[in-house]
């Protein structure tokens, strides 16, 4: 199976136009394509409930997902043909594939958990989730392909430029739509897919967001602004961008009149280093900094101040769910969304930042050496983005105040990544995808 490239055009914005890659299983755009499958998978294929959307960050389009999601539907379609030949397959034999390392020796899924300090604890995606039947792990009596959505947003990869952008012919001004903007549109997106591709009504189905980056602040807008409308019960947020920073205050300012040096020096950092980390990262990540997209981000900080609030939420509450016969036998089980959260590797992160910022990014300010030294992101950035994403553990949390919520998955780390993990490691990805969607029964 594999995606297909569509251009659609959304009723507020009908002068532009939108693109996106999607897979709708049980409908006309159902189309085999693994070299083991049958002519007649497409027949095969249920529709499905549950929709995958796919959020990318600043830097890299909708293409930067296309190896992840097509080992996804691998690892899936493996599972869909066990299920269909024996209902009654062990849990154990269904999730073994999880931990499963290849014969090449590469990456196949290691993630591992922070620990007290700057290292890694090793854990493989397997051993952090348990077994089958285990920690809230289900297996669909019948496994189902779900239905998957990628999209370049306005301004952004082969999307047109948002229309409601000031003309750059006469207005220069590098800020155009508003992240509040984003998820009017992603909304118009959702309502149209369901209606058009699906035949169904947005809050019939199950949405689950894997977002990277900046998309993972505004997967988390969208649920603050329309969790009445749309049913979101899971969220993979791959090194989500700090939201509620300026990227330079992160680093003290070793000019600034209450700087003490025996208390605000990393190891290994002098002065110097400081003043020059932050000249970069002002002039290369701060809000005020445009972007090709026109995404203005300078409202960001006031729209999500902290990383744990405010909370993930569904559409009505617990008792309303429960009561609802109309729904599957996996809606009744979901009463609070799941998050999963995964952050990059510390040292290759570093390193990135001294040698180069990315060498993925299509932007010529973010290629080239950035010559930040390892002890000053090891010592400052890389602390806070593991706070912040640990407040990001607690979004779905039941009890905020427990540290033994069930709900609350430790961050992951994304051995031998850096900033874009799907990049990286899609192999990895995929896997952490299908583990979210069995959690959920899905």
């Amino acid at each position: 199976m594999k995606l297909q490239d569509i251009s659609l055009t959304l009723p507020h914005k009908l002068s532009a136009t939108l693109r996106i890659s999607a897979l709708f299983p049980g409908t006309s755009m159902s189309t085999p394509d693994f070299e083991d499958s049958s002519p007649d998978i497409a027949a095969a294929l249920s529709p499905s409930s549950t929709l995958l959307v796919f959020l990318n960050g600043l830097i890299l389009p909708r293409s930067s997902w296309s190896e992840a999601i097509s080992r996804f539907l691998r690892i899936r379609d493996k599972q869909r043909r066990r299920s269909s030949t024996s209902s009654s397959c062990s849990s154990s034999s269904s999730y073994s594939s999880f931990n499963t390392r290849s014969k090449t020796g590469t990456r196949t899924g290691t993630v591992s958990e922070k620990n007290g300090s700057h290292g890694h604890t090793s854990k493989s995606a397997a051993a952090a989730g348990g077994s089958a039947g285990e920690n809230g792990i289900h297996v669909p009596e019948i496994m189902k392909i779900p239905n998957i959505l990628t999209y370049d947003r306005f301004g952004q990869g082969a999307s047109d430029p948002d229309p409601n952008d000031p003309d750059p012919a006469v207005d220069d001004t590098p800020y155009g739509h508003t992240p509040e903007d984003v998820v009017d549109d992603l909304h118009q997106l959702l309502l149209l897919v369901s209606r058009q591709f699906l035949s169904r009504d947005l809050q019939e189905l199950d949405v689950v967001i894997v977002a990277n980056s900046i998309g993972c602040p505004l997967a988390r807008l969208y649920n603050g602004r329309y969790h009445p409308d749309v049913r979101i019960v899971g969220y993979l947020f791959l090194d989500s961008m700090m939201a509620n920073s300026d990227f330079v205050s992160v680093f003290p300012d070793p000019d600034a009149p209450g700087f003490d040096p025996a208390k605000d020096l990393r190891e290994g950092v002098d002065e110097e280093a400081l003043r020059w980390t932050r000249k970069q990262f002002k002039e290369k990540f701060h809000p005020s900094v445009g972007n090709p997209e026109r995404l203005d981000r300078r409202g960001l900080r006031g729209l999500l101040p902290f990383s744990d609030k405010p909370k993930l939420r569904l559409p009505g509450d617990e008792k309303e769910q429960d009561q609802d016969a109309t729904r599957e036998g996996a809606r009744k089980r979901i009463a609070v969304p799941r998050v999963i959260v995964i952050g990059h590797d510390w040292d290759v992160f570093a390193e990135h930042n001294e040698k180069f910022f990315s060498h993925h990014s299509p932007s010529p300010r973010l290629q080239g050496p950035m010559s930040i030294p390892k002890a000053v992101i090891n010592g400052y950035m890389n602390p806070a983005w593991q706070r912040y994403n640990e407040g990001l553990t607690r979004l779905a949390a039941v009890d905020s105040e427990s540290d033994g919520d069930e709900n609350v998955v430790p961050v992951k780390i994304a051995k031998g990544c850096g900033h874009f993990i799907q990049k990286d490691d899609p192999e990895m990805v995929a896997r952490e995808v299908d583990l979210l969607l069995r959690r959920l029964g899905l």
